[in-house]
């Protein structure tokens, strides 16, 4: 089936598109889709959302009126705010958190045994591990600890999307019947979690009143999402806000966005690492720029157990970690989970003429494919095979710089990181629209693979397994394993079990 979907964007583009013409792309879930050119990009990035709409897509893709359980998390700013004033802002302030988090996920889940490999389903593992220093950040010590509470975020995230999937597969008549039905185990999940999360936001809210102006408050007790939560909703004249119910909620539906994405990016480049022909050498090329970047770096956990004033791990340094942010961009670039790059919805009443003459109506669907764009050979030289430091050479090859970024060097001046989306690089999507998170999500997957690289051996395997496609979106290999070993005193690290 993945061999299906794969040579349909191959053939389709190198028929269409590499003839800069357009063409239609099926999509069983939500109706055909007008992909454009590579050349058309950009026009397509200059139209305004009152034209067309990025966010109306993904509402539609996620029927997310729906299944983020209620319809303000869809039309307001209440995330985008406190994403980008804490999640983004700060992510230095609690870069220790993450780190100490990393190494008790990592010691519970890979082990600690130098001498015997451990055999792991990695994409479980995975989930796990993220999950849990996602809490870390959301919720903080100890619930973000608790596996019966990591369990039920873990089941809801993978729950929204199987019900978004069943509800994309009704007709749009019976959806207000039986969506209900579908979302009863989404509801049940979401209760679990309220069990957890309500004591915590009632006991909070003591400390709160109504119309106080927000300031930055004194985190030195409680620096999670659930206090950054309480401070913009008691800073804004919504009533419906300052409830447990809608803080879990929106806290649910965060915990969906930081953690799926996340997990699916770690298991493929490590998945990518391991069965490159290089693997032991890619393993080491990482250890030595982690090591030599920053020097206080030790797999010790007594020497590296970080403290809560801890600088090491801070934005500044994890910058220099050029081929550790190649390794996870080119798995990014390989196997982005959903196959096109920007989508976006006509909303103009009176539809939109493409730069072809061709006219859509209100309500087609048009945009790119990052897929076929990703696996350019003209863009990407061997396209379809992982190069982990294929992003960190072209900092130091002008003409591969330009291949891989699209752009000389005078139009950009710094060579863009992995958080940096342009026409030839759309794994968190681009333009104005491309996803807010990126930034924290970036800086827990560099320091995640810091961490086992410089803690664990993965063994090399004879072959990648095979990434399922479902639809137009790349999964993971959902129950692949890898073996793995912590490294010992003699290999640069301890703490053997």
């Amino acid at each position: 089936m993945g061999t299906i979907f794969v040579l349909k964007h191959v053939l389709t583009t190198r028929q269409y598109s590499k003839r800069d013409e357009i063409f239609i792309l099926p999509n069983l879930c939500t109706g055909p889709e007008v992909i454009l050119p590579m050349s058309q990009i950009r026009w397509l990035m200059e139209q305004p959302d009152h034209v067309l709409s990025q966010h109306a897509v993904n509402r539609e893709f996620l029927h997310a009126d729906r299944t983020f359980l209620h319809y303000n998390i869809i039309r307001d700013t209440v995330h985008g705010r406190v994403i980008r004033r804490e999640l983004t802002k700060d992510l230095d302030v609690y870069a220790a958190d993450i780190v100490d988090e990393i190494q008790h996920a990592l010691s519970d889940n890979f082990g600690n045994d130098c001498k015997e490999w451990k055999e792991v389903a990695l994409y479980p593992t995975m989930l796990d591990v993220i999950a849990r220093i996602s809490n870390r950040v959301l919720v903080g010590l100890p619930l973000c600890r608790n596996k019966e509470y990591n369990g039920y975020c873990s089941t809801f995230l993978q729950s929204v999307v199987i019900t978004a999937g069943m509800m994309n597969l009704l007709p749009q008549w019976l959806e207000p019947l039986f969506a209900p039905v579908l979302m009863l185990y989404d509801y049940y999940i979401y209760w679990r979690i309220t069990r957890f999360i309500f004591p915590i936001v009632k006991e909070r809210m003591t400390d709160f009143r109504p119309g106080m102006e927000y300031k930055k408050p004194d985190y030195s007790k409680h620096n999670d999402y659930i206090q950054w939560a309480l401070h913009d909703a008691f800073s804004h004249d919504d009533p419906i806000e300052r409830t447990p119910e809608m803080v879990t909620r929106r806290l649910a539906v965060l915990s969906f966005a930081a953690i799926q994405s996340s997990v699916i990016t770690i298991t493929n480049t490590l998945f990518d690492i391991a069965s490159s022909d290089q693997a032991i050498h890619i393993q080491d090329v990482l250890r030595t720029e982690i090591t030599t970047t920053i020097p206080s770096t030790t797999a010790d956990s007594k020497q590296n157990s970080p403290k809560k004033d801890d600088k090491t791990w801070t934005r500044a340094t994890l910058f220099h970690l050029h081929r550790t942010d190649s390794a996870l961009r080119e798995s990014m670039r390989l196997w982005g989970f959903i196959s096109r790059g920007v989508m976006k919805k006509v909303h103009a009443p009176s539809g939109i003429t493409l730069p072809s003459g061709h006219h859509l109506p209100p309500g087609a669907k048009v945009g790119v494919t990052a897929y076929a764009i990703h696996h350019d050979e003209s863009v990407f030289t061997h396209a379809m095979k992982y190069d982990a430091f294929r992003f960190s050479r072209a900092r130091h090859d002008t003409e591969l710089f330009e291949r891989c970024y699209g752009g000389g060097r005078d139009e950009v001046p710094v060579a863009p990181s992995l958080v940096t989306s342009s026409e030839r690089f759309m794994a968190f999507s681009h333009g104005r629209h491309a996803c807010p998170g990126r930034f924290f999500a970036a800086n827990q997957l560099k320091l995640l693979l810091a961490q086992v690289v410089l803690r664990y051996h993965v063994q090399p395997l004879d072959a990648r397994p095979e990434n399922p496609w479902l639809n137009n979106s790349i999964g993971p290999p959902m129950w692949a394993k890898v073996r793995v070993r912590r490294r010992g005193e003699g290999e640069g690290g301890s703490g053997c079990g």
